[in-house]
């Protein structure tokens, strides 16, 4: 009887230090693989990479000890769905814990010339940013942005109805482009983010509405230029979507703008009479183009406008909208502005 004791106790400590042994291992194979080492190693992960992929490139990198328990370490984080392809800046002080958390939450590494391009920009200001990076020719750009038909390969939404320029599909935002970049290359970087944002619910929507993707777009980037606070942007729409459904001219003085090559301080009534298919004033309907790049926010705002009967609207010094249905009372709220306007600047 004390000879079984024995022999179960021997058995038990044997199978406490193997739990130990295996565990020691697997601590020590999911763990850094140099905690000394911080030299930074960046890794690019493809698209649609596996995690066998992306287990291979991290080992070839000496990132990783064992692939096999890198895949477990993926299966168990149930985060295999949430990788996204990108260059990623580890070293070999990352466990596998750390690993997979950042390419899950796409914790990207940036390098090249950073572009950013602000919401409302004309495609001549992004071609300016991005000529005064020295990233680029401005004649090149200014050839593919007139000629849609160079990235049909790329972007099939081009080709749909009335699209003739880039202008508005040049997504507004933050990039990380190489100094060798081709013209062609950084603007279908932008293309492919707008094409990224405007997510298939938002095409259904555009097809609820029965519209083309260049008159969602279009439309867009006149709330854009027009809007100063986002809770304006839906019923700066509405106003918009109301004056084209009774045939009534547009009247924005954003599309008067676009028509100069730099922006001035006032529009005034005899820029309204200058004869362009972009003079929003003397011609009906939208425009030949969209007249600057608008972000999520506007465009989502054209796809889910307030319903309102509002057929005008004017600036308030605060930066919002007085708002009204008929002309009379449009012309009073313009009136509290200027009076509002002359008396901060006599206060000045």
């Amino acid at each position: 009887m004390n000879i079984n004791k024995k022999k179960l106790g021997i058995i038990g400590a044997i199978s406490i230090i193997s739990v130990i042994l295996i565990s020691v291992f697997i601590f020590t194979q999911i763990g850094p693989y140099d905690k000394n080492n911080k030299k930074d190693i960046v890794v690019e992960i493809p698209q649609g990479a596996t995690t066998s992929t992306i287990s291979d490139i991290l080992y070839k990198n000496k990132l990783i000890k064992n692939k096999t328990m890198f895949k477990i370490s993926v299966k168990l984080s149930n985060k295999a769905q949430h990788f996204k392809a990108g260059k990623y800046l580890f070293n070999q002080t990352y466990s596998n814990k750390e690993i997979i958390e950042d390419i899950s939450s796409g914790k990207i590494y940036n390098d090249g010339i950073k572009i950013t391009i602000p919401e409302g920009s004309t495609s001549k200001e992004i071609v300016s940013i991005l000529v005064g990076q020295k990233l680029g020719n401005e004649e090149s750009y200014e050839n593919l942005i007139s000629n849609p038909k160079e990235f049909y390969n790329q972007f099939k939404f081009l080709k749909e109805e009335d699209i003739t320029s880039l202008e508005g599909f040049l997504y507004p935002s933050t990039y990380y482009f190489d100094e060798n970049a081709s013209e062609k290359e950084v603007l279908s970087v932008m293309l492919s983010q707008f094409n990224k944002v405007y997510t298939d619910k938002l095409r259904d929507r555009q097809k609820e509405l029965k519209m083309t993707i260049e008159q969602v777009v279009n439309l867009a980037s006149i709330v854009e230029k027009e809007a100063v606070l986002d809770e304006d942007r839906p019923i700066i729409a509405s106003v918009f979507y109301n004056r084209l459904k009774i045939g009534m001219p547009l009247q924005s003085d954003a599309t008067i703008q676009y028509i100069f090559k730099e922006r001035k301080k006032i529009v005034t009534y005899k820029d309204l009479e200058i004869d362009s298919p972009y003079n929003s004033y003397k011609n009906k309907g939208l425009p030949p183009t969209p007249i600057a790049s608008p972000g999520i926010k506007s465009i989502e705002a054209t796809l889910y406008p307030e319903k309102t009967e509002y057929l005008y609207f004017v600036a308030k010094m605060d930066g919002g909208n007085n708002y009204s249905t008929n002309y009379e009372d449009h012309l009073k709220y313009v009136k509290e502005y200027k009076d509002e306007r002359d008396r901060l600047n006599k206060e000045k």
